[in-house]
């Protein structure tokens, strides 16, 4: 049992993307679970949408499809008994390409930073040393989606660089996985733009489009969700709220850490993260899921400033020197 909860809610999602190996997860999980029991989607549904009584519980969650799930996470979660809600962005699986980051990440193994950077610069029409602060990253989390594959096709065309290998399972192989007496699919939008960089057209296709076209397939309704990225504020906010109610999606979950108490919006459901990385030892795990309560004001995200900055840069709002 979690030593908060005979005094708060201590519910928690957890989620993951890249899995190094089964023995990380496997060891990430047992952690986990000597604090909590692991719990399917729809227990959390019925707490927040029906008032049922819930303490000290955990969701899994993986986002985007990686290959790791079915290679490395799914031999565990068998294993250790635990349900999962697997998102994909079914445009993408269906595509066979892979998602803008994972194809911006083998192209920053091929390209420098400072080159993509010029790149991006001129789509946005600045000056590259104006951006010269900002990581490649983060540029492309302040574009359109569009945008950031113009980039990115720009680049390797220029550089004569193949698209990366695919790194995603398949779209019949999720479908598949949604049979699997552990694991649902949820909707993680059709293409994993920012939300919040679309406009009202183009989020509507992403969050609606993303639903129907996964409860077609899974011959089901879909009604869980996590947004791309999900920082609130950054990532999504009330447009894209009203959109997915308008989608008949009850539960979507964000990058935003924290315990799951009666208080929590269901559309706006934090989710803690975990790295796979050597500080994420059973020692930190425990100790970061025991400070949930204060690990958004504790934690430095670095990422996240340099987004706000970015932002205000971008809308002339960025005081001298803002990195």
């Amino acid at each position: 049992m979690h030593p908060l909860s005979p005094f708060t809610a201590t519910n928690l999602a957890i989620t993951f993307h890249r899995i190094p190996s089964a023995t990380w997860l496997r060891q990430a999980l047992t952690t986990i679970g000597r604090l909590y029991r692991f719990v399917a989607a729809d227990e959390l549904r019925a707490y927040l949408c029906d008032g049922q009584q819930l303490n000290g519980v955990c969701h899994v969650t993986f986002d985007d499809g990686d290959r790791s799930f079915v290679e490395a996470a799914l031999p565990v979660l068998e294993a250790l008994a635990v349900p999962a809600t697997l998102f994909i962005a079914p445009g993408v699986l269906a595509s066979g390409r892979n998602y803008w980051f994972q194809e911006l990440r083998y192209l920053r193994q091929q390209v420098d930073d400072a080159t993509i950077r010029r790149q991006i610069a001129a789509q946005m029409g600045r000056e590259a040393a104006q951006l010269a602060p900002y990581s490649p990253v983060v540029l492309c989390k302040a574009l359109p989606l569009a945008a950031i594959w113009a980039v990115i096709d720009g680049l390797e065309r220029a550089q004569g660089l193949p698209p990366a290998p695919p790194a995603n399972i398949s779209l019949a192989e999720a479908v598949a996985l949604d049979r699997h007496p552990l694991v649902a699919i949820g909707a993680h939008s059709l293409s994993h733009p920012v939300l919040a960089n679309e406009d009202d057209a183009e989020a509507e296709r992403q969050i609606a489009g993303s639903v129907q076209q996964l409860s077609a397939l899974l011959g089901r309704p879909v009604r869980t969700f996590a947004y791309p990225n999900g920082a609130a504020g950054l990532d999504y906010g009330p447009r894209e709220q009203a959109l997915l109610r308008a989608a008949g999606v009850e539960l979507a979950f964000t990058t935003d850490s924290g315990y799951i108490g009666p208080g929590v919006h269901r559309l706006a459901i934090p989710r803690a993260g975990l790295a796979a990385s050597p500080r994420e030892s059973s020692l930190w795990i425990t100790a970061k899921l025991a400070a949930m309560p204060l690990w958004d004001r504790l934690k430095q995200n670095a990422e996240s400033r340099e987004r706000r900055q970015l932002v205000a840069l971008l809308s002339g709002q960025a005081e001298t020197g803002a990195v």
